[in-house]
């Protein structure tokens, strides 16, 4: 049997460098662990979405232009037990994309990761794929 890494998809708000810093750090910390896409809200595909098993969201702004198709994709999707997680720029900027995502049955498994503690975000990103 074939160990297969886990698939994480990484999907930031458009033109946030914040949040693209952070996306990299991701991809770095789980370049053993996992295989990791990064893409801007604006340009994933649906066909990405539904290869992830792990979903994890930059955002800063959960009313962003950039979030509306996801927002439309997502209520019409069943993603049920598939991991996600946010990182955020502020407290509390990704609780509307977490309400709109709701129909999807992402399984939120981890706080949100403050764009400030982003020498957290090793630690966060394998416990959000469960590796310890």
């Amino acid at each position: 049997m074939k160990n297969e890494k886990t698939k994480v998809l990484v999907i930031i708000e458009d033109d946030r460098e914040a949040l693209d810093t952070i996306a990299k750090h991701i991809k770095t910390s789980l370049a053993d662990a996992a295989v990791v896409k990064t893409r801007s809200a604006s340009e994933v595909a649906v066909s990405e979405i539904l290869a992830a098993d792990a979903h994890v969201f930059g955002v800063a702004d959960a009313s962003a232009p950039a979030w509306a198709e996801i927002k439309r994709l997502l209520t019409g999707m069943n993603l049920a037990g598939r991991k996600a997680g946010f990182f955020v720029t502020k407290k509390g900027a990704a609780d509307g994309l977490k309400s709109s995502f709701a129909p999807s049955e992402l399984a939120v498994t981890a706080q949100d990761l403050p764009a400030e503690l982003a020498d957290g975000t090793s630690a966060w990103a394998l416990a959000l794929i469960g590796v310890r």
